[in-house]
């Protein structure tokens, strides 16, 4: 069976559509309960009143007994993390470990990640606290609390503290296994599935997801642009403004514009060649508008050319 007739059965078309990338049209009508009242509307309200009751904090070391009992009731012995995982995280990826409070005192889910330079094996039992991946490896709901919304606004608020929080930029992508059957949940919650996986966790496939905190790639109505240049003026006077360049690139960058910035170097890695940089833009002058707020262009450091760029072999894709 191809991989996307498997996803296809396990997903939906619909949660497939969106995992591939396609806009999904809401539908006009919702299925009924047996008692004549809407499913959506009960879970809504539902949803709305637990999700009012529940907070969010890290957990300390006495949390983690707790955490681990959750963990050993949500996964099979040979998938769970064991005690000394879980206080490892609490330990060294204490940013990236966070848990659902209800009414302030029970702790009735949790969500813990580390950080890593590729995602293996290995990244699964290590933190590289500058590692571009932010793997999750844990989103838990005590078993008494599921099927309540609990779980998609758990991970939701995870996902955007860490995006909050990302203030340089340095994680570009959250990345998980999943099986099967969850595939739909997290496409839901803004993943893409990228493959099955090579790594071995436990006895079924599993499935690798991603979702980019860093957009590397044109949506479907935007095209690549480049603009080139060469600094006008001495460098002591640009180094105030090349330093509001960088500010400006990495504030675009999580505001979700494709785009990345560089200098051009000689055979000795010598700079001199002038600036390079790529943004998606959905045509010339929408490119131009963006590039004229670029502090360097503003303030008159560089002479500019800008360009439009189509790949003839292969493409770009920005880390």
């Amino acid at each position: 069976m191809e991989v996307v007739d498997l996803l296809t059965t396990f997903l939906g078309l619909s949660a497939l559509r969106r995992a591939l990338g396609f806009t999904v049209p809401v539908a006009s009508s919702c299925k009924t309960s047996p008692r004549g009242l809407t499913r959506t509307s009960l879970t809504m309200k539902t949803e709305s009143d637990i999700a009012a009751r529940i907070s969010y904090r890290a957990p300390t070391v006495d949390d983690i007994p707790a955490c681990f009992e959750i963990e050993s009731a949500s996964y099979p012995p040979d998938e769970a993390a064991t005690l000394e995982g879980l206080t490892y995280r609490q330990d060294k990826a204490l940013d990236y470990f966070q848990c659902a409070i209800l009414d302030g005192k029970q702790i009735i889910g949790y969500v813990c990640s580390t950080r890593c330079k590729h995602f293996e094996e290995e990244s699964m039992s290590t933190h590289e606290p500058t590692g571009p991946f932010l793997a999750i490896h844990s989103v838990v709901v005590k078993k008494e609390h599921r099927r309540r919304g609990i779980a998609t606004a758990m991970l939701k608020a995870y996902l955007e503290k860490v995006q909050a929080e990302n203030l340089d930029g340095s994680i570009q992508s959250f990345v998980l296994l999943a099986k099967a059957r969850l595939l739909g949940f997290y496409v839901n919650c803004g993943f893409r599935v990228n493959r099955p996986s090579p790594i071995e966790h436990g006895q079924e496939l599993w499935y690798e997801l991603e979702k980019p905190l860093i957009r590397n790639l044109p949506r479907d109505d935007e095209s690549w642009f480049c603009k080139t240049e060469q600094f006008k003026r001495p460098y002591p006077e640009v180094k105030p403004f090349l330093d509001q360049h960088k500010e400006w690139v990495q504030s675009l960058r999580r505001q979700g514009v494709a785009m990345t910035s560089g200098f051009r170097v000689d055979a000795e890695g010598k700079p001199g060649g002038g600036g390079l940089m790529f943004l998606a833009a959905r045509n010339y002058e929408e490119a131009l508008e963006l590039v004229q707020q670029d502090p360097l262009v503003s303030n008159d450091c560089v002479d500019w050319k800008l360009n439009g760029w189509i790949g003839q072999i292969g493409d770009l894709q920005l880390r």
